[in-house]
């Protein structure tokens, strides 16, 4: 097609930078901008060919690029709390998310809203500025949606909230929500349960107020209960809460032991090796890392085929490229089993 044609398809409307002649070579053109700063990185980058040889000096700007520089300053201007308030207002409209059945899709503006609050509480200010707007009015009303991607998002939302920021921390125990998702996690399958899981995580690492409560609680029961589940994302997120509070909290430790966590771990390695695999191994180590009596005899439950299980795990060809998880592996088997005398199982034939 001609140039004519060309610049006679441009959309009305739409911000474009002035054009050159097509005869004007411009080697080195800078990438369009996608945020402030990129913009004043292009304007510069921009200007350069125009400049004499030698001669880095900033001049005047002419009327046509001042006005193309305005333009491209207020379309990238976004009235943050304008957005969130509007997609507050969206989200703890009962009714509106109510109405949402289950298996249904969501319709575009509960999406929307979704999506723009994720676009911005990842910086702990603007999550801070979320809850001082009422936002977490949201979750009372998205966790009791029977749509599961409601509850997925509002999970979502509650853990990019609390993660590594105290002050949301705070509210999220001082709403209840911990309650909630102990609740949840219960009952939760598939993506709901590992977005459940990660709010978990997100709400209590770090915050010392929120895993005493989680223990208080009976969370930990639960916990372990989680890495039995199907979806392999959930049991990853399970035994990553699980070995950090044992790790930081012997009544933590205390209460895995007695749901005898082990034993569940043994189960799901003797399974097969899967993306899970490492993560198991790994929380088996922080178990095992005070040579607990108790935790050597349930590893040592002959009932569990742990030795076998973990010999075999080694035996896979692909192990050679995941260092660490071989070495999780020796380091059971040589706490564990290393000197230690099997106990003989002796059945004995029942009386004729």
């Amino acid at each position: 097609m001609s140039s004519n044609n060309t610049q006679n398809n441009t959309i009305a409307g739409a911000l474009t930078y002035p054009t050159r002649s097509q005869d004007e070579v411009l080697p080195n053109q800078p990438r369009q901008p996608r945020n402030l700063q990129g913009l004043l990185r292009f304007a510069m980058e921009a200007t350069k060919a125009e400049d004499a040889p030698g001669n880095s000096e900033l001049g005047p700007i002419d009327d046509e690029r001042r006005k193309f520089l305005e333009d491209a300053l207020k379309s990238l201007t976004v009235n943050i709390a304008e957005v969130l308030l509007n997609a507050i207002k969206i989200l703890t409209n009962t009714e509106r998310i109510r109405s949402i059945q289950f298996g249904e899709p969501l319709p575009e503006d509960v999406q929307a809203a979704f999506d723009n609050v994720l676009e911005y509480i990842d910086d702990i200010d603007t999550a801070n500025d979320f809850y001082k707007m009422g936002g977490f009015a949201m979750f009372p009303i998205c966790y009791g949606s029977e749509n599961e991607k409601v509850r997925a998002l509002a999970s979502t939302v509650l853990a990019e909230l609390c993660q590594n920021n105290p002050f949301c921390q705070e509210k999220f125990l001082e709403y209840g929500l911990l309650n909630v998702l102990l609740t949840l996690v219960q009952s939760e399958q598939g993506e709901a349960l590992v977005k459940c899981l990660y709010a978990l995580s997100c709400g209590c690492r770090e915050y010392s107020p929120a895993c005493r409560s989680l223990v208080s609680r009976g969370g930990c029961g639960a916990l372990g209960a989680a890495l039995a589940q199907d979806e392999p994302s959930a049991r990853t997120k399970a035994a990553f809460l699980i070995r950090y509070l044992a790790s930081q909290y012997s009544d933590a430790k205390e209460q895995f032991i007695q749901h005898n966590v082990v034993r569940t771990i043994a189960e799901q390695l003797r399974g097969g090796r899967d993306a899970t695999s490492e993560h198991l191994l790994n929380l088996l180590c922080t178990l095992l890392e005070d040579l607990d009596p108790r935790v050597l005899d349930q590893c040592r439950d002959p009932t569990l085929h742990l030795k076998e299980t973990l010999e075999q795990h080694l035996g896979h060809p692909e192990l050679e490229s995941f260092t660490e998880e071989k070495e999780y592996c020796e380091e059971i088997l040589r706490k564990v089993f290393v000197g230690h005398k099997p106990v003989e199982i002796v059945v004995e034939e029942a009386d004729r």
